[in-house]
């Protein structure tokens, strides 16, 4: 191993991380969902953020359900990138309460008040 300036071992030229990378991500689904193309693109506002922050378990319990089904009826299950891949935030998302989302319905029918001073 060589050594960088500040003292720290340089792995990168002993290890090829192009080739063993995706070895090492399949190992590490909490580094797999977090560095998702689709996950990072849904958690665009700070709402999503949070929500795509937060929903690990969920999104992971519903890729074990997933897997269980394809066993089950005799399929080949879907490796965990590949569910990450399905966009299941959008879903999820969608399905929750608008207060939840950030969604006020104040919009179409925004509240009044009058007050009168005669």
């Amino acid at each position: 191993m060589q050594n960088s300036p500040a003292g720290q071992t340089n792995m990168g030229s002993y290890f090829d991380w192009a080739k063993f990378g995706p070895a090492v991500l399949a190992e590490m689904p909490e580094a797999t969902y977090y560095s998702s193309p689709q996950g990072l693109e849904f958690g665009r506002s700070p709402r999503q953020k949070r929500y795509f922050q937060n929903a690990y378990s969920d999104i992971y319990q519903d890729w074990a359900g997933a897997q269980g089904a394809a066993i089950r009826m005799g399929q080949e299950p879907a490796s965990w990138e590949d569910f990450l891949q399905t966009d299941p935030w959008t879903k999820r998302y969608s399905q929750l309460p608008q207060s939840s989302r950030g969604v006020l319905g104040l919009g179409a029918n925004p509240r009044t008040r009058f007050l009168y001073n005669f």
